[in-house]
């Protein structure tokens, strides 16, 4: 039996209408909503070349769906320039259905660590909600970044998605196209995730977004993103932004440092504090601004000036700074894959997928999962050779 559902979910998951696969199968829009929804069965040809487009198994298209509607387009965090690309948001609920779907069945072989991340969200629920009418927004917002940047103990901005990481929130990377740069949600499971677009960013500014939607993730937790009015929707993104930035400079020290500057005016006098907070120019002048260490006058010049030597895009001293990708799922699949918990080729097997599939759908390059490819032998590994990252099933 062919499972229209199935074609619908591989479709969504690569990005594809309907009106776009059809023209890549030579077929008309009608005859992929007809598969879709069962009315008829695409020829031994058809199925072929989605087999072939999809990395699939040809068995994968007539074997009962796996995948859970795990995640909601409404709590999907996009950023405000973004709004237009909300129609995708249906594919990425797909495509975080898949992720999530695999990472239970992997995560099942071990004892993981106990996630902190929900435990930082009440917290900063609680704060948010006081009642005190000395605590306007603004310190709420700083009270908040303060507690999370001391409970998750970033000591450097350097480690900081290591650090989210460890704290329970699953971060990948995909391709989004060039105007998105980031989203976040927590799925029906509670499981946060944060998805990473444009890899060709700077590390500063990637430390930027992984900040602002770790706002999101602790501050509009339920939110329904697709009913907040355009004002409300500036607002949230408002918050998040401003998260960011008390998050990833704290005050006390910020404040010493920032007084060694010469000239507050001057973009290049931020190159310092640049590489140690590992945040952009601008964002350190922004934080200052907002602070008032800098007067209306000094904040236009310095904007000026940036813009005059296009810092705006490229800054300097970006490619000094490494990119640092996301390692825990990579780490997940390596403790597993090696100490032969579970077989890839089985697992590719089960669910009828070719290698590249996966690697594609957790963003891994081409052939990555090619060392894992052949059996290893299991008396190979010893308590004496293999790491305890995580604690075993038995």
């Amino acid at each position: 039996m062919f499972f229209g559902e199935k074609l619908q979910s591989v479709r969504e998951l690569n990005g594809l209408s309907r009106k776009e696969l059809a023209d890549k199968l030579n077929v008309s829009e009608q005859a992929i909503w007809q598969y879709e929804n069962q009315y008829t069965v695409p020829k031994f040809e058809i199925a072929n070349e989605m087999k072939k487009l999809f990395n699939v198994k040809a068995q994968f298209f007539y074997t009962e769906p796996f995948t859970k509607n795990i995640s909601k387009v409404e709590s999907i965090a996009y950023r405000s320039e973004d709004r237009e690309a909300r129609k995708k948001a249906k594919m990425e609920t797909t495509y975080l259905d898949f992720i999530s779907y695999f990472l239970d069945n992997f995560e099942n072989k071990l004892n993981l660590p106990v996630s902190t991340i929900k435990q930082l969200r009440e917290e900063s629920i609680q704060i948010l909600n006081l009642s005190n009418k000395e605590n306007n927004e603004a310190s709420q917002l700083e009270l908040i970044a303060e507690n999370a940047r001391k409970k998750l103990d970033i000591q450097s901005n350097e480690g900081l998605l290591y650090k989210l990481e460890l704290s329970g929130i699953y971060i990948l990377e995909k391709n989004m196209g060039a105007s998105i740069d980031a989203y976040s949600t927590w799925t029906n499971e509670e499981k946060p995730f944060i998805i990473l677009g444009n890899r060709k960013k700077s590390a500063v500014r990637r430390n930027f977004d992984l900040a602002h939607e770790l706002g999101h993730l602790l501050l509009h937790y339920k939110i329904d993103m697709d009913s907040l009015t355009k004002d409300e929707h500036k607002k949230i993104e408002k918050e998040a932004n401003d998260f960011a930035s008390y998050f990833l400079l704290p005050k006390e020290e910020f404040l010493k440092d920032f007084s060694l500057i010469s000239k507050k005016s001057n973009p290049e006098s931020y190159f310092d504090m640049k590489m140690k907070y590992m945040v952009s120019i601008g964002a350190l002048e922004y934080r200052a601004y907002k602070m008032n260490l800098l007067t209306f006058e000094e904040n236009r010049y310095f904007y000026a000036t940036l813009n005059r030597k296009g810092y705006r895009k490229n800054e300097p001293l970006d490619e000094d700074i490494s990119i640092v990708r996301p390692g825990k799922i990579r780490s997940l699949l390596d403790l597993i894959f090696k100490n032969q918990l579970l077989s890839l080729n089985d697992f590719l097997n089960h669910y009828y997928l070719d290698r590249v599939f996966l690697e594609d759908l957790f963003g891994f390059e081409n052939k990555y999962l090619t060392q894992y490819g052949e059996p290893l032998d299991r008396e190979y590994f010893t308590n004496s050779n293999v790491v305890p990252l995580f604690s075993q099933k038995i």
